[in-house]
């Protein structure tokens, strides 16, 4: 009975045994099943967090830290990212376990380069959650071989004897681990929900990535339209040497590592060029004015501006110092501080230069520009060569208008003097038929003066003859005679106003007076003037005056100038037909005036060849005549135009038949 008790109890005690044993098995399996959780959710979280596309490694490193946690000790782990259009992968290697370690990027190169990588394309096309390809013996030598030159192994490698490559996929890449033995069934599973996990980190990474990239074109667009518009604002040669402080600023805009730039303006029809430079504070150096050959690197870099090829140079400190050092020689610069700055920390500077148009951007960096950097470099190249371009023919415009603005001025004192020329001339015509007019009262007055003088003596004779009554008559003939002098002196003081008036400068102030007197005076007046020049001229006057037309509104020296030209012109029309016409030929200018419906008309015909009517448009130009160089200067017409038009609100206007004569109509608005 005891023993069988005692069986019993120890049945029940192995069963006890049993119990607790497989509750300890699960309770370790929920314990990892926990950790792997709780890891899971703590890259989760991170990813969620994340705020640039600079993060990724970070979070993904986060991945590999805990998987010593897991008891999962890869010999390498790392990150893979697929090019599925070139059938190519990006690898992002970490250390052993990953402890305190980032990824980096290690290289990019085809599936194809081993088994390894090429066993993946078909574990992807059939949707497996990883593939897995195993090396034994020559075959890890060999890997290792083939991929020494992205992996780097060094001479004292020792191969193991067998590797397990696994690739845990997800949509854009794979987790891949190297380990030295077998994963097992629930090991890989818990790393197929680390690459599921990895994949939503990675699609918050392209997410991040775009919107980066959005920010950083937008940046960099308005860092361009920024400096085209400040360019676009320059407008003198001072404005330009403030240029090397907007590049500065837009170069830091564009994210571009730099620690020097400038301008390099080309001219190459004067083989010179301005170098615009900044000190590594930014700020703007005095002007270099350089030739072509000033020094090696100057003509290498004029060679590839001929060609629009970026050159690349690159000085060591002793080589920066020397070209300094050239250039204080040479005067250009003041001092060495100038150009050096506080700048002390380059070994090396790498120069480079990206053509435009008209010369090449420079920009100066630690270490030679990336293409992509070089592409932003060369966009800010051509925005600065758009804007200049423009700020180009904005002082070509400048010029031009300058240019323009003195030869107007030029052209208006021209103008002035020939007015004043055509005023003389007109006057000349007007003096020679004034001095006729004047001649008979002075004639009058002179003969008088004689006569009166001769009076005088026998007047005092008489006087001490006492004969009174001959001194009475005699007092009274003297009297006649001096009221015939001052009339005729009368006379003579009104043609001399006359010819004031018209030689005066007009005020522009309106008054009442007779046209038809006006017109018949002006008539006159230019028929001897032209007489006095020309004693063969003659014609016959004809005058047709409207008694109706009566006193006008009007300034009379500048209506007076106007008929004197047409008056003077008609002349000259009817005499050069006389000079070509029959004997038989009589000329005739006739003036009439006519009180009309809309105003007043003064009318200038004459019987000569008439005006061509291909010209009759061109008359009133200023500057245009039909005669020859030196005998008219094209603004007697012009002249009367204006001041009818324009002085007196009326019309000049032309009627011609070519060969028979012509009419020149003046129409004044009713007064």
């Amino acid at each position: 009975m005891a023993n069988s008790e005692a069986h019993q109890m120890q049945e029940k005690i192995a069963s006890l045994e049993k119990v607790i044993s497989l509750n300890q098995g699960q309770i370790a399996l929920l314990r990892r099943e926990l950790a792997v959780e709780n890891l899971l959710q703590k890259v989760s979280s991170r990813a969620v967090t994340m705020r640039s596309s600079s993060e990724l490694s970070e979070t993904s490193a986060l991945l590999f830290q805990h998987l010593e946690e897991l008891q999962i000790y890869p010999i390498r782990c790392g990150v893979g990212i697929f090019d599925d259009a070139n059938e190519a992968i990006e690898l992002w290697l970490t250390t052993t376990s990953g402890h305190d370690e980032e990824l980096r990027v290690l290289d990019y190169y085809s599936l194809h380069v081993h088994p390894v990588y090429e066993n993946i394309i078909p574990a992807r096309k059939n949707k497996e959650p990883y593939a897995l390809t195993v090396l034994k013996g020559q075959q890890v030598r060999q890997f290792y071989e083939i991929m020494s030159t992205y992996l780097s192994p060094s001479k004292d490698t020792v191969y193991n004897e067998e590797e397990y490559f696994y690739s845990f996929l997800f949509p854009h890449g794979t987790l891949y681990l190297i380990t030295l033995a077998s994963l097992s069934v629930e090991e890989c599973n818990i790393l197929i929900r680390f690459a599921e996990v990895f994949g939503l980190i990675y699609l918050r990474f392209l997410d991040l990535q775009t919107a980066e990239l959005q920010t950083l074109k937008a940046r960099q667009q308005s860092a361009l339209h920024g400096i085209r518009a400040e360019i676009a604002s320059m407008h003198t040669a001072d404005d330009l040497n403030h240029i090397t402080p907007m590049l500065w600023k837009v170069l830091k805009g564009l994210d571009v590592p730099f620690i020097r730039c400038g301008l390099f303006i080309i001219n190459k029809d004067q083989q010179t060029i301005q170098a615009y430079l900044s000190t590594p504070e930014g700020k703007t150096l005095a002007v270099l004015n350089l030739g072509f050959d000033e020094t090696v690197t100057i003509r290498k870099m004029v060679d590839h501006w001929k060609d629009r090829n970026i050159y690349r140079e690159q000085w060591d400190r002793f080589e920066f110092q020397q070209w300094v050092h050239s250039m204080l020689q040479k005067g250009q610069i003041e001092g060495p501080e100038e150009f050096s700055g506080t700048d002390a920390s380059f070994d090396i500077l790498h120069l480079q230069f990206v053509p435009f148009a008209e010369g090449m951007l420079y920009v100066g960096s630690r270490e030679s520009l990336i293409d992509e950097h070089l592409e932003l470099t060369h966009s800010l190249a051509e925005s600065f060569s758009m804007a200049y371009a423009r700020y180009l023919d904005f002082k070509a415009l400048e010029a031009a208008k300058n240019n323009m603005e003195r030869a107007f001025k030029e052209l208006k004192a021209t103008q002035a003097q020939l007015i004043q020329s055509e005023k003389m001339a007109s006057l000349g015509e007007l003096t020679a038929g004034i001095a006729h007019e004047i001649q008979n009262p002075l004639n009058f007055v002179n003969n008088f003066s004689e006569v009166s003088a001769e009076l005088l003596k026998e007047l005092m004779e008489e006087v001490q003859k006492g004969d009174w009554a001959e001194v009475k008559a005699l007092a009274e003939d003297l009297t006649k005679n001096l009221e015939k002098i001052v009339h005729h002196g009368k006379r003579a003081d009104g043609i001399v106003k006359g010819m004031l008036q018209h030689s005066r400068s007009s005020e522009g102030k309106k008054e009442a007076t007779d046209l038809n007197k006006l017109a018949d005076e002006y008539l006159r007046l230019a028929y001897h003037g032209l007489r006095a020049k020309d004693k063969s001229f003659n014609a016959d006057l004809e005058t047709d005056f409207d008694a109706a037309v009566g006193w006008a509104q009007v300034i009379p020296q500048d209506i007076g100038r106007a008929l004197l030209n047409l008056v003077t012109n008609a002349f000259h029309a009817v005499t050069e037909k006389k000079r070509q016409a029959p004997a038989d030929y009589q000329p005739k200018v006739t003036v009439r005036t006519r009180k009309t419906a809309k105003g007043l008309e003064i009318a200038v015909i004459d019987n000569g060849n008439g005006v061509p009517e291909h010209i009759q448009e061109k008359i009133f130009q200023p500057f245009f005549t039909t005669k020859p160089t030196g005998q008219g200067t094209g603004l007697g017409l012009s002249m009367s135009y204006d001041i009818v038009t324009k002085g007196h609100g009326g019309t000049l206007s032309v009627e011609s038949n070519e060969g028979k004569g012509t009419a020149f109509t003046i129409n004044l608005p009713g007064t």
